[in-house]
């Protein structure tokens, strides 16, 4: 009977005759919140299995990345990790996390799959190395009572954006327009300036966004309008942000935003849930992606998702749990409550959130391709994962003027330019 089961749907042999097995599975993008989420699918989870533990790990947000990459390392100590859309090529190319095309065929909920989702799952190539739980497109949070006081429109543009951001600013009340992200992972923020500048019709992949199109490893930081969109990207900081943002991250920027010193906010649905926690009713809101001069408004598909590691002893009660995770059951109700964007095409029919309330307008986005685009970096490179461990640090400098706009884009290039000399063309 035991041979007989099938992967991905079953609990394998060392389930069926009663062996103790614990599965640890480690986050990344940690909350209390989030993981409150997991930990209640994990217990129905364990209910039905009751010879499986499942053991969460979850690492302070701001250095978990780095307790993951330690842990795959060390070849020992998770089954599961969370991978990201910036970590994903590193974990395959170092051989940390293992394909799980095998369970994904034989599982019965795979035709409901979302296309985003198809993608995610072989973003690395033609195997399954991950099973996303969701997407995180970006919106702007807005104070709408503060906007209705000083008589300003709603922005739908990022000059609109930094018009009213300036018009919000009061130093000597401690409120600001704009809340900036100046530290890790901030120069995300300026990509997504720099391409709503741009348009994505000028790129050579949406996939590698640093590179133009027929350009033979020409990248976009030798344009123009590139410069021109990230001195606008400084002004943001330097005249609507408080100084202190400098040193902000996901949890200070949101906080700037909830707690009142910042009037706007771009960020991902996931703090939806934040705002409705501890705002009134109507007095903010969440509104599209601002567009740029290119008419278009170019953000990440960021997605994140769940991966097997190599080294797991229990290879089929870990995929048997990663899907379970992922059923359209349990990961409609991941991401309604998670606020991200599910994926099974089923998610609006078994629950209407995902077309009311604040999270329609990811639906009114998705609805207009011609206007809400999706980019990344060229994260297929290996030159990837050591460029994202110094490009904040360079964004800082020029920030805080230790170097000037052209330096800061000479740098850029170089760096890119090389990684093409270096690894051809990934896109």
């Amino acid at each position: 009977m035991c041979a007989t089961l099938l992967p991905g749907n079953a609990v394998s042999v060392a389930a069926a005759d009663g062996e103790d097995i614990t599965i640890t599975m480690v986050e990344s993008l940690t909350s209390a919140e989030r993981t409150a989420i997991i930990r209640e699918i994990a217990d129905k989870y364990e209910e039905e299995h009751p010879n499986i533990t499942i053991e969460i790990i979850s690492p302070p947000l701001e250095n978990a990345d780095n307790k993951i990459t330690q842990m795959l390392m060390s070849g020992s100590g998770c089954d599961i990790v969370e991978a990201r859309d910036l970590t994903i090529t590193q974990y395959v190319n170092n051989q940390w996390i293992q394909p799980m095309d095998s369970y994904l065929d034989a599982w019965e909920e795979k035709d409901t799959l979302t296309e985003a989702a198809q993608q995610a799952i072989y973003n690395t190539g033609d195997a399954a190395y991950m099973m996303p739980y969701g997407f995180l497109w970006r919106g702007l949070y807005v104070h709408t009572d503060w906007l209705e006081e000083a008589g300003i429109e709603t922005p739908s543009t990022w000059q609109e954006i930094y018009d009213a951001g300036v018009a919000l600013t009061d130093t000597d009340a401690n409120r600001y327009g704009f809340a900036f992200r100046g530290a890790t992972l901030g120069y995300m923020y300026a990509d997504t300036v720099i391409w709503s500048w741009l348009g994505t019709d000028q790129l050579a992949s949406t996939d590698a966004g640093y590179f133009l199109k027929d350009g033979n490893g020409a990248t976009i930081f030798t344009l123009p309008e590139t410069k021109e969109a990230l001195e606008f990207y400084k002004s943001l900081f330097t005249d609507c942000s408080p100084a202190d943002s400098i040193a902000w991250g996901f949890a200070e920027m949101v906080q700037g935003f909830i707690g009142g010193t910042a009037a706007m906010l771009i960020q991902d649905p996931e703090v939806i849930s934040s705002c409705e926690a501890d705002l009134e009713e109507g007095t903010w809101d969440l509104v599209p992606f601002p567009t740029g001069p290119s008419g278009q408004a170019v953000f990440p598909n960021g997605f994140s998702g769940w991966s097997m590691t190599s080294f797991t002893e229990h290879p089929d009660e870990v995929a048997d749990f990663i899907l379970y995770l992922s059923n359209a059951e349990n990961n409609t109700y991941f991401c309604k409550n998670y606020a991200t964007i599910p994926i099974h095409t089923t998610a609006a029919e078994m629950d209407s959130y995902f077309e009311e309330s604040h999270f329609s307008i990811y639906m009114d986005m998705a609805n207009d391709g011609d206007t809400y685009r999706t980019c990344s970096a060229p994260m297929k490179y290996n030159a990837f994962a050591a460029y994202k461990s110094e490009v904040d640090t360079m964004y800082q400098k020029w920030l805080t003027d230790e170097i000037t706009t052209d330096e800061l884009l000479t740098w850029l290039d170089d760096y890119w330019t090389q990684a093409y000399a270096d690894e051809g063309e990934k896109f």
